[in-house]
């Protein structure tokens, strides 16, 4: 009667005590129980017999489904099929190279240092010409989400935009705005001029590329200071073709009547979904008379882009040729100015506490989210008694109608300027700081990996420190600011359990690499 081997193989008969490559499988199953997958790649080192049975498939297959069962890699073999029949079919070498690939991830993610780390640089402020050609919307000074309503710790909106595995950079390599595939590191020029123009903001949302832009010259005045440019949306469809990604031109439209400053005091932000286009403007009063801190001048419009067109109103000053085109692009189908707003409870004043604004997948309504730090305001409680109050107002795309609105059983990190009013809710799942430390969170649900960037709460609001908390099914470490520098510039981190992304200081770009070198 012969016994299966861990390494698959027959026992020589006459080589003295069998080594533990040559043990039956139950015993030595019993001893990669106790092995951490490093080790267990290590002993392969030993020898020959170790090799073989510390990579029989017939070893690592079971590991994988019981150490990383929601790994990628593994997960999609598991929707798959058996891995039983797997097994039998597949090249033996597959499931060595996968466990490898696996354990080496998870082992840099419980050590929180990346296996590789890539840059790239963002083209700079001002252009070759001299002129501005990036100005990004300027974050609020003040917020509802904090109880002592100023923002403690204020963030800038970075240039680059991360959806679904796809990052969108202006390259200072390529003096062009490019498009990433973090999966295979594939790179594809977006057809975007950008000389000529100031960048105010880029986003990717529901594959469709948004990029909010002014013209460098003012065409009027408001006063000696404050001079008005006209500013304009592009959309671009992205679309996975046979050959890679495919970027193509939808359409172009103007989002302000008037036009807006390029100043540090006028505000705006926005959200699409496939088909529409939601803007929400927030500028100060500049009347002599009517001026008034608490009443700023607000509107929210809304815009159909479902339909490409050729026509682009930045080349029509005079607007001669929409009445012209057979296309003439998109068109506003929603605008509601501050005393609509304010019948909708949603007009925010001197005191803003919006922080996401999107549209609903059925395209039917508006949601404006409100996020309000209440709490008691006494010397004597601290900010542990704070809470997080989240309501949501539901306002009809088209046509007159009821809003609805409501509290949601979640939870916002307070407004710091980075989330650009796309702010998702605190999943809890990465770290237990809480929820008023937390500057931005990257949570791979199906791997059960998180990245959780927050501030210290025994030293806030002193010390403004940032440090990262990374949590993996079996593990979790936190990084102090020294460790994390290169990604924390603009409080925005995004990735998931192979990649985490960031900006540094330099106007660099950094990917930290947990999956390859």
């Amino acid at each position: 009667m012969s016994v299966e081997t861990s390494g698959g193989m027959q026992p020589p008969q006459d080589l003295g005590p069998l080594g533990i490559a040559f043990l039956p499988r139950e015993i030595f199953w019993m001893i990669l129980n106790q092995l951490p997958p490093k080790d267990i790649v290590r002993c392969r080192l030993v020898s020959r017999s170790w090799n073989d049975a510390f990579a029989n498939p017939d070893n690592l297959v079971p590991l994988l489904k019981q150490l990383f069962p929601r790994a990628k890699g593994v997960r999609e073999h598991l929707r798959e099929g058996s891995f039983d029949e797997l097994v039998a079919c597949d090249d033996p070498g597959k499931w060595r190279k996968l466990f490898d690939q696996v354990a080496a991830r998870y082992d840099h993610l419980s050590r929180g240092k990346p296996w590789s780390v890539q840059r790239y640089k963002l083209c700079d402020e001002f252009g070759v010409t001299g002129e501005r050609e990036w100005f990004q919307v300027q974050p609020w000074d003040n917020h509802a989400s904090h109880l002592m309503q100023r923002v403690d710790c204020p963030f800038s909106e970075s240039f680059w935009t991360y959806e679904d595995g796809l990052l969108v950079y202006p390259s200072a390599d390529f003096s062009c705005l490019v498009l990433m595939d973090l999966d295979n590191d594939r790179k594809f020029m977006v057809p975007f001029i950008i000389t000529g123009k100031v960048i105010r903001r880029i986003r990717l949302q529901k594959r469709v590329l948004v990029v909010e832009w002014a013209e460098p010259k003012a065409f009027h005045w408001l006063n000696d200071s404050d001079g008005v440019h006209r500013h304009f949306a592009s959309s671009l469809d992205v679309s996975w073709a046979d050959n890679g990604w495919r970027i193509t031109f939808r359409n172009e439209w103007k989002i302000m009547f008037l036009g807006h400053p390029l100043s540090e005091r006028d505000r705006f932000y926005s959200s699409h979904s496939q088909t529409h286009y939601v803007i929400y403007i927030w500028q100060p009063n500049r009347s002599l008379y009517t001026a008034d801190e608490d009443a700023p001048i607000e509107s929210l419009s809304v815009w159909d882009i479902s339909k490409p067109s050729d026509y682009r109103p930045s080349l029509d000053p005079t607007g001669r040729g929409r009445e012209d085109a057979q296309d003439p692009g998109p068109s506003i189908i929603t605008r509601l100015g501050f005393r609509e707003l304010g019948f909708y409870s949603v007009r925010q004043r001197g005191l803003p506490g919006v922080q996401c604004l999107h549209i609903t997948d059925d395209d039917r309504s508006i949601e404006i989210v409100q996020n309000f730090c209440t709490g008691p305001i006494d010397r004597l409680v601290g900010p542990a008694e704070w809470v997080s109050q989240v309501q949501v107002t539901s306002i009809p795309l088209i046509g007159d109608g009821p809003c609805w609105r409501r509290f949601a059983d979640v939870a916002l990190p307070p407004y710091r300027g980075n989330g650009s009013l796309q702010t998702n809710p605190l999943s809890f799942a990465i770290c237990n700081e809480p929820w008023y430390t937390i500057v931005s969170e990257a949570y791979d649900s199906e791997a059960g990996v998180g990245f959780c960037l927050h501030l210290s709460p025994a030293a806030w609001p002193f010390d403004l420190n940032t440090s990262l908390s990374i949590r993996t099914p079996f593990s979790a470490i936190t990084l102090k600011q020294e460790d994390i520098y290169e990604l924390t510039n603009k409080g925005m981190i995004y990735g998931n359990e192979r990649y985490l992304v960031g900006e540094n200081g330099n106007r660099e770009l950094v990917i930290y690499r947990f999956d390859r070198q």
